[in-house]
């Protein structure tokens, strides 16, 4: 009797014309699996983007990348005199009655004395809830439940570079980017050793206008995405990230640099200070980041203050106008630093040897 079989050879063609399928199949699934995060990225900086649109329109003018919240019912103390009660916030925090998270704003705003009791968390997850469209599905948090951030706002010059005398940069110029320090009050810091000497400067305030009267709202960096970012607050359950929920002052020891929640660009950008320039620079335990951070002294780390992503060949980035687009990883240094200065014929940017606005405009092609 003959039985109706398959030789080994056939089920060894058969598997190798599976395998190769598969082969050809897969990248075109990681393909459309990738296209969708990066429309959910775009998305989420959409989102961001109008709440501070609309925060500019109702307060004609943008947030500091950190800014005091201070209780207008403490005393005031110090010279000049300042409300003594008062924790620092972040652009995100800023951002939250203008993204339907007015109850959370309501927390960082009014409540500065109580802790409630009945929260396992001492009531930090009020102040600092996960917002989904904080995070870029291809940068998941590292923590499920704690307040992560994937995208960072223009803070201009970086601290770290030199100035034209060899010296370390301090003192901001609104020329230069969107968001400033705007955490001036000594009475909230926890101690002076916190303080980065910019306190005693005029705030810097920007808005949409100006920048539109200037350099053009299409043709400014406002967003951008970090893989090197931590949380959207000093906090995070650990001795550098603490609020001051029980106490009267701020308890971070992390001092105002802008690379916590912001991107910069440098005249002389060296080694991974670029976009993309080392997405594995910071492969350190997440609690050693606020360490890493800590401070004017250590302006080093201001190498984490380039944009970062995990799409490939590039990021995602959001305009002062609206869009939202992909930025390849390959643009020209010095095409990114002047789409991050906000007045060209003001900024500390220099190419070559002259300042930015002798130089040609970048060109739509050129990112």
């Amino acid at each position: 009797m003959r039985r109706n079989a398959f030789t080994l050879v056939e089920l060894l063609v058969v598997i190798a014309i599976i395998g190769t399928l598969v082969a050809l199949l897969l990248p075109a699934v990681q393909s459309a699996r990738e296209t969708a995060r990066g429309n959910t990225c775009r998305n989420s900086m959409k989102q961001l983007m109008t709440a501070l649109t609309n925060m500019d329109v109702q307060q004609n003018r943008l947030p500091g990348y950190i800014n005091a919240v201070v209780d207008p019912t403490s005393p005031k103390t110090g010279m000049p005199p300042d409300f003594s009660r008062g924790r620092r916030a972040s652009w995100v925090v800023m951002c939250f009655p203008y993204m339907e998270l007015n109850s959370v704003w309501d927390r960082w705003s009014q409540d500065f004395t109580t802790e409630p009791a009945d929260l396992p968390d001492g009531g930090r997850g009020t102040f600092t809830p996960p917002v989904e469209y904080l995070t870029c599905p291809s940068d998941s948090p590292e923590t499920v439940g704690e307040p992560w951030l994937s995208y960072i706002g223009n803070a201009g010059w970086a601290f770290s570079d030199s100035d034209r005398t060899g010296g370390t940069v301090n003192r901001e110029n609104v020329a230069n980017g969107v968001f400033f320090d705007n955490s001036k009050n000594k009475s909230i810091l926890s101690s002076a050793s916190v303080q980065d000497g910019r306190e005693d400067h005029p705030e810097i305030r920007t808005s949409l206008n100006y920048i539109s009267a200037n350099d053009g709202n299409s043709k400014t960096l406002l967003l951008s995405e970090s893989v090197h970012t931590w949380f959207y607050a000093y906090d995070g359950g650990t001795a550098d990230f603490e609020l001051g929920f029980d106490a009267t002052t701020d308890l971070s020891a992390i001092r105002d640099t802008k690379h916590v929640f912001g991107f910069v660009w440098k005249n002389v950008p060296v080694g991974v200070e670029r976009i993309n320039g080392d997405k594995n620079y910071d492969k350190i335990p997440p609690a050693a980041i606020p360490t890493a951070m800590a401070g004017f002294a250590a302006l080093g780390h201001e190498s984490y203050g380039f944009p970062s992503s995990n799409h490939p060949n590039g990021i995602n980035v959001a305009f002062c106008g609206g869009q939202v687009q992909f930025m390849a990883d390959s643009v020209e240094p010095r095409v990114y630093a002047q789409l991050m200065t906000s007045n060209r014929n003001r900024s500390n940017l220099i190419i070559g040897s002259v300042q930015e606005r002798q130089a040609a405009e970048p060109s739509d092609d050129q990112y």
